[in-house]
């Protein structure tokens, strides 16, 4: 007696089985996101990121320190902001700022403030959260300021206009001992003119990476730097 039951190829088990995994696996793609923000406000509150059709977390973005890691939906945006609420419940999301994901499974969303409070906007930069781009002993550097920036830390020199950053891979200038250290200096564009505004010895270290801020600071107005450091996982 035949069974009831069809038989099929295993080939076509095979390719089967495959194409239910494959899907599955494009519907769990994920990300992990890190932030970190500036300039630091009085009072900051965590910011929503959205993560899919009226779906949204909250995220906090530190200013001395990275944040905790959000395993999230992988998009191919990432949107910072508020929700609103009408009175009829209908919610909204309000958007602050949205930068392209870069594609990576771990990702650094780098989230400059535009004024005192989120709401004045947002300015977020995605880079690859990995060693191979941002590894021990390299550094983030950022403009946010108005002005173009240029300088050296270490041999690895750099020239930014406002609001976009670069990886810089420097070598040591100077060591004593097992120590060793990275000369920093920075200068701004003043029209045609180009001053100098920093300089400083850092300490390098092959296990650290950094990220160097440059901004207008809200109170003096004046040229500041602002530097967060961790180490390789």
């Amino acid at each position: 007696m035949k069974s009831p039951f069809r038989v099929l190829p295993f080939l076509q088990i095979l390719l089967y089985a495959t194409g239910i995994s494959s899907f599955a696996h494009a519907q769990e793609a994920t990300v992990n996101l890190k932030f970190v923000s500036f300039p630091k406000v009085a009072n900051p509150e965590p910011i929503e990121l959205l993560i899919g059709e009226g779906k949204t977390i909250e995220v906090e973005m530190p200013t001395n320190s990275l944040s905790i890691t959000y395993k999230v939906p992988a998009l191919s945006t990432w949107s910072l902001g508020k929700s609103t609420t009408d009175a009829e419940g209908k919610r909204t999301f309000i958007a602050y700022g949205q930068i392209k994901s870069n594609g990576a499974n771990e990702q650094l969303v780098l989230v400059i403030r535009k004024g005192a409070n989120d709401a004045d906007g947002l300015f977020p930069t995605s880079i690859k959260n990995n060693n191979e781009e941002f590894g021990g002993g390299k550094y983030v550097v950022m403009n946010a300021t108005k002005v173009e920036i240029a300088g050296a830390i270490g041999t690895g020199k750099f020239v930014l206009k406002p609001s976009k950053f670069t990886i810089v891979s420097p070598k040591p200038t100077k060591t004593n001992g097992d120590r060793k250290y990275c000369f920093a200096k920075f200068f701004f564009r003043n029209r045609d003119d180009i001053q100098p505004f920093f300089s400083a010895t850092w300490r390098y270290n092959i296990e650290a990476r950094s990220m160097v801020f440059f901004y207008h600071d809200p109170k003096t107005k004046q040229l500041s730097v602002h530097t967060i450091r961790s180490y390789s996982r």
